[in-house]
């Protein structure tokens, strides 16, 4: 009976973890281009391993390169890994790559069988592998979302790091939430069309993977409830297509008018059973960071306007029966013998009626950030403290 259970709680953290698949192919031995490919994976591991702190997921890499960065090998991968209905797959080919398909706009990969596959098929005894074969093999497969990615390139080009802003951890979690837990089905992407150059540079790796990455990926991360509203993944990729007509170029040293290079990407819906084991998220077209609000209030204080609609805006972002914990003090440190405080629990509502009356005799009004709780999905605020400073009480 002791066996016997064991098993059973063993089946069962099996059953409830899931995992986020990252099978990684990189052309890293090429003499002139492995530099783009080596930089390129750390770019998409950079990015699932955001995915893993942020969801919960489990990462688990399948490396091909070298010795394993066959058609075989790569095949051997998708057929035997071992894949959870509530799993996420992220499949990454870097390399060199070609069309041996008329009718489709998705590439096949240069792997070290296939080198001399567009001329020699016949001598081949392994088939050429595309990033179509990829996303069949994944969906029969039977994780929740597969996203399949290729970046083939036969050209380089020199362009200069764009430098990151600082995220905000608690909502890129729900951004990453989102984009990992929120979608299911199939999606293709291939960093160009078929026939066009692809740029990239050795030391930075190709400009594709850099823009989706820096441009895109981190972007969804960034600005609050901006990025999270943008964290889907037809907005994604829609962003890291938008080169070269939208992006800055002050940040390249390349000209912009010589680029024509257009990303293509495919969704395929998702199965029943893929979509019973999707998460779904809400739009969080009215949630607000501790730092919106603090914004709103002191725009107010010092400019005035129309405080129904800064309330209404307010207002939107909390429960109905959310908390607001109002700490009032004068201006002398605690320390000071002068010092004084007041403190108040009230609705938002109450509290907007509040602030609206002292708003012109207020020093300051701080949100404070490390107070804040939400309700389990996040849009929500439920209690908040905030501490307003006056010359006196």
């Amino acid at each position: 009976m002791k066996w016997i259970l064991l098993v059973l709680v063993f089946l069962s953290s099996s059953v409830n973890s899931q995992t986020l698949h990252a099978i990684l192919v990189s052309d890293v031995e090429d003499p002139k281009l492995g530099g783009v490919s080596l930089s390129d994976e750390k770019q998409i591991l950079q990015i699932l391993k955001t995915a893993e702190s942020g969801t919960g997921l489990k990462l688990k890499e399948y490396p091909h390169n070298r010795a394993n960065f066959t058609a075989k090998a790569v095949r051997e991968t998708l057929n035997q890994m071992r894949i959870g209905a509530q799993d996420v797959v992220f499949f990454y080919y870097t390399g060199l790559g070609y069309y041996p398909d008329a009718n489709s706009q998705f590439p096949a990969f240069k792997l070290k069988e296939s080198a001399l596959q567009p001329l020699l098929s016949f001598f081949s005894s392994e088939p050429p592998l595309s990033l179509d074969e990829v996303g069949d093999i994944l969906q029969e497969r039977g994780a929740r979302l597969n996203v399949v990615m290729a970046d083939c390139r036969d050209t380089t080009l020199e362009f200069i790091t764009y430098p990151g802003a600082l995220l905000d951890e608690e909502v890129k979690k729900v951004s990453l939430k989102k984009l990992f837990l929120g979608f299911c089905g199939l999606i293709k992407i291939a960093s160009a069309k078929k026939g066009q150059k692809v740029w990239g540079d050795t030391g930075k790796g190709s400009l594709y993977t850099f823009i989706f990455n820096e441009f895109a990926f981190q972007e969804c991360l960034q600005f609050g409830f901006i990025g999270v509203r943008a964290a889907t993944w037809p907005k994604l990729l829609k962003r890291a297509g938008s080169h070269p007509d939208t992006l800055n170029f002050e940040y390249f040293s390349i000209n912009r008018a010589s680029i024509d290079q257009t990303p293509v990407f495919e969704f395929i819906a998702g199965t029943p059973n893929q979509l019973r084991n999707t998460t779904t998220y809400p739009s969080y077209q009215n949630s607000m960071t501790t730092g919106d609000i603090q914004g709103e209030l002191l725009t107010y204080k010092r400019e005035g306007g129309n405080y129904e609609e800064v309330s209404d805006k307010i207002s939107k972002a909390f429960y109905p029966n959310a908390k607001i914990e109002l700490k009032r003090e004068n201006k002398y440190p605690s320390s000071d013998p002068r010092a004084k405080q007041a403190a108040d629990v009230m609705s938002i509502a109450d509290y907007l009626t509040h602030f609206k009356t002292v708003a012109d005799r207020i020093e300051k009004v701080k949100v404070d950030a490390a107070s804040v709780k939400r309700n389990p999905n996040w849009e929500y605020i439920t209690s908040l403290t905030i501490i307003e400073t006056y010359d006196e009480l």
